[in-house]
């Protein structure tokens, strides 16, 4: 045992070169594994330079047209320091100093809530945060995504303390300190503000109708008054943007978020999953209740799913667009999901509140996984509640999801190639 150890952690040292070259290698090469991330920067370039020229001019002007869906936060931030002499060019580098407190605050986490985890295992960690293509993307064509990601990594941490300490003055003070690295999180991309509910709802069954959760209440409320007084402002300006025209019944077409999320929710997920007898399993899951209103749920979306291509949609939706010119395979994809997920046991109320919460996350019609990447790697590990019988340890987990990432980063970097053989 102890030679394999060493054999190993041998091997620790070849993942952390590995990780490292390809990242730097990345970074001076331009990398744009998602694709998009490029052309986003260049259309939001301006505003770096138009807030620091003619900041009252921009502010006034900022969301009437229905150009942009973003918060002007991170450009407001960027050209403060481009006034002060800061070279645009120079973003991405200090965009290090962004993956480095995400790095830590993630390993913090890992910390507390696998108090047992070696530290192989969270090196193995750390290193797949670095092979996400959204993280690696938007570090060299920066964003404000990445930036909200931090934040909200952070906001977890706390709230793993929040549920750590068993002092009620160190409970409130950690759930003070969520709340404000959130509300960061979502002046920098207001997607993130939704998981308030799951914070909120937390905190009020630890403290229940008490003065403790009325000084939750009034901080929250305190610190979105900046931002909910700019919504409406500016005609909430967020919530107008499209890639191109569409009624409200189709942009707010639940059964496309509940097949496309579920499908891009098992995507991820896949790493948790372990050996089981299958044959067994779905004996159980056919005898079981709960399958008449998986059905209901599954022929009801299928019935109303009506998502156009050109908005993202995921990897699922693009093989089956593309190899069959229909969502058949998709629609296998999601039934499977919802299988697993019974199999797994993740139906129950904590997950139905997480799950609810990325739905109105994506409120907007587009559905790239470049929002859930590598959020739902955060989610699963910190915030989902896991039958732990039904999941590989978490080393085994870390090692699948090093290999996960692997896979994912190279069908991203190759899509182009991959769609051309599939056509």
């Amino acid at each position: 045992m102890t030679e394999l150890k060493r054999y190993y952690s041998k091997f620790i040292f070849i993942y952390i070169g590995f990780v490292t070259i390809s990242f730097i290698s990345g970074l001076i090469v331009g990398e744009d594994s998602l694709g998009g991330a490029l052309h986003d920067y260049k259309f939001h370039e301006k505003y770096f330079f138009k807030f620091a020229d003619e900041f009252k001019i921009t502010i006034l002007e900022y969301g009437n047209y229905n150009e942009v869906r973003n918060s002007p936060v991170f450009y407001i931030f960027v050209s403060m320091l481009i006034k002060s002499g800061f070279n645009i060019i120079h973003l991405k580098y200090l965009n290090f100093l962004i993956i480095i407190a995400l790095l830590l605050f993630f390993f913090k986490s890992l910390k507390i809530k696998y108090e047992n985890i070696s530290i192989n295992s969270q090196i193995i960690f750390l290193c797949t945060i670095l092979l996400s293509p959204t993280v690696r993307s938007l570090t060299n064509h920066p964003y404000p995504f990445l930036w909200a990601i931090c934040f909200f990594v952070i906001s977890i941490y706390f709230y793993l303390n929040f549920e750590k300490f068993k002092n009620k003055n160190d409970k409130l003070k950690n759930a003070l300190y969520c709340i404000l690295h959130l509300s960061i999180s979502s002046y920098l991309t207001p997607n993130f503000a939704i998981f308030i509910l799951f914070y909120g709802l937390k905190f009020f069954l630890e403290f229940k109708f008490s003065k403790e959760i009325l000084i939750i209440l009034l901080f929250s409320l305190f610190l979105s008054l900046p931002a909910i007084s700019f919504l409406i402002w500016k005609d909430f300006y967020l919530f107008q943007h499209e890639v191109y025209e569409i009624s409200n019944l189709e942009k707010f077409n639940i059964a496309n978020k509940i097949v496309i999320i579920s499908s891009i929710v098992f995507l991820f997920f896949l790493p948790f999953l372990k050996k089981i007898k299958i044959k067994n399993e779905l004996n159980k899951f056919l005898k079981n209740k709960k399958i008449f209103f998986i059905l209901i749920i599954f022929i009801t979306c299928v019935y109303f799913f009506d998502f156009k291509m050109g908005a993202g949609g995921g990897i699922f939706y693009q093989i089956s667009n593309i190899l069959f010119k229909n969502n058949l395979l998709l629609f296998l994809f999601f039934l499977f999901s919802l299988i697993i997920f019974n199999i797994y046991n993740l139906y129950n109320f904590n997950n139905f509140v997480i799950f609810f919460i990325l739905i109105i996350y994506n409120l907007q019609y587009t559905i790239y996984y470049k929002y859930f990447d590598p959020i739902l790697l955060f989610i699963f590990l910190f915030m989902f509640k896991l039958n732990k019988n039904k999941v590989d340890s978490i080393e085994m987990i870390g090692k699948k999801y090093f290999l996960f990432y692997i896979i994912f980063l190279l069908i991203n970097l190759f899509k182009n190639n991959i769609r051309f053989i599939l056509v």
